[in-house]
């Protein structure tokens, strides 16, 4: 698609015919006027120009395009009107984003037109429309003010809660047997889902899926007091819609659109955590997974990351990813400076249940899903590490350095007629993962 196509023709067919939709519903003309984005993600954004046939009246709408989930058990627009009554007359003329028309949906395919009181829409895109770094940090810094300290500015904590059982409140059905999660891991990358560890690059991580369902994978870790308040669920990066001067430096609009998962009174932090996972699978289309992976594990060395250690081909994304680490750093320090080990387990733990979330999707190509997986085992590997939690007592090969795509199976080798192999003196007794890491390196073919 390019900005001056001149229509929807090049659209799927379930979107050219939502809109049709659209137009008949609300007896509207809708004409594009420029893509914002689309393709990566499924969603396609508009800035359109919307006509009323009755009236004659022209305005112009954002228009969303998109697929329901699974989860969406109300409408837009009731979750939307939900939403702005809790959040308030204030926040929500601030950074909610009005929705022009009731949204329209057929057979998953959904058309959403937003608008903004008083404001031209010409200068708003997405947070997946821009690229210089100085603009992503602003970007970012402000997500976590917007999130915190306004919109969640009546938040509050629930104490003692196990970390399995917090992973379960952001992930539910994700989790359940036979899911898309556990028929990834199986089918795809050839993994027992319930295996306590993975091998990725030579490095033993804790297995996200085996963990967010069984507490016993837990041992002693201790129970964590979480902040709980509004959580929008899909905060990725074509739901945060931006506005900066005409300097290109100071950021002038922050407003977030689609509620269609918004939920209140929940843990924090998901959000977060989800449009970082969202930011980084868009930078994926620039490089190889396999330095997305070397970045996701030098991420979670640290709280706030050193770009200068991150693989160069990412120091920009590292840097930014800095830059909304360090504004979560900066709010714990000056309002919970002693749950400082609680906030930060919190913020981990977001980091497994978005990685999973996008391993949960069944649209995104198998690399985009796969990083997901290894996002969420490396933000578990970051809490294992702060909370002490014993490594993995099995563990089975997913990614090696080199591969680009899960490792397969390896075929039996023919047994030899006369083995001249000597017998071997020990056994290799509690020594799973060093044996699963040896294999791995035979078979490496590099």
């Amino acid at each position: 698609m390019s900005n001056e196509m001149p229509g929807f023709q090049s659209l799927p067919g379930d979107y050219q015919h939502v809109i049709h939709l659209a137009q008949e519903q609300h007896r509207i003309t809708v004409t594009p006027l420029q893509l914002l984005v689309g393709g990566w993600s499924g969603a396609v954004v508009y800035l359109v120009s919307v006509s009323a046939r009755d009236s004659g009246r022209v305005e112009h709408c954002i228009l969303k395009l998109d697929h329901k989930g699974q989860s969406s058990r109300a409408d837009e627009v009731t979750r939307h009107a939900h939403m702005a009554r809790r959040a308030g007359p204030d926040f929500t003329r601030r950074h909610i984003a009005e929705l022009a028309f009731d949204c329209v949906e057929h057979e998953g395919a959904m058309a959403i037109f937003y608008r903004i009181a008083g404001q031209s829409l010409l200068h708003y895109r997405p947070l997946s429309g821009y690229g210089q770094e100085s603009q992503l940090k602003s970007i970012f810094a402000t997500t976590n003010t917007v999130l915190l300290e306004e919109w969640n500015r009546e938040a509050r904590f629930e104490q003692a809660v196990p970390p399995y059982k917090l992973l379960g409140r952001w992930l539910g059905f994700r989790l359940e047997a036979g899911g898309n999660i556990e028929h990834f891991l199986r089918h795809d990358c050839q993994v027992d889902p319930d295996v306590p560890g993975l091998l990725i690059r030579g490095n033993v991580y804790p297995n996200p899926l085996a963990y967010a369902r069984q507490a016993g994978h837990w041992g002693p870790a201790r129970s964590l007091d979480v902040i709980l308040g509004f959580l929008h669920g899909d905060l990725n990066a074509n739901n945060v819609l931006i506005k900066f001067s005409a300097s290109g430096y100071a950021l002038e609009g922050y407003y977030l659109i689609d509620f269609a998962l918004f939920k209140d009174d929940m843990p924090l932090l998901y959000d977060q955590r989800y449009l970082e996972m969202s930011y980084l699978l868009h930078a994926m289309a620039q490089v190889s997974l396999e330095k997305c992976i070397e970045l996701f594990a030098h991420m979670a060395q640290a709280d706030v990351p050193d770009p200068g250690q991150a693989p160069i081909e990412l120091s920009g994304v590292s840097a930014v990813i800095a830059s909304a680490r360090g504004a979560f750093a900066a709010w714990v320090q000056a309002l919970h400076p002693s749950l400082h080990d609680d906030l930060w387990g919190q913020y981990w733990l977001a980091g497994v249940a978005a990685g999973l979330g996008y391993a949960h999707k069944a649209g995104p190509a198998g690399e985009q899903r796969l990083a997901g997986l290894i996002y969420a085992a490396a933000n578990l590997k970051r809490y294992a590490s702060i909370f002490g939690l014993p490594p993995p007592a099995a563990v089975a090969p997913l990614f090696s350095a080199g591969s680009p795509q899960p490792v397969p199976p390896a075929r039996p080798a023919a047994r030899p007629s006369q083995p001249n192999l000597p017998a071997q003196s020990t056994p290799f007794i509690g020594r799973t993962a060093q044996v699963a890491m040896l294999v791995q390196w035979v078979r490496n073919p590099d």
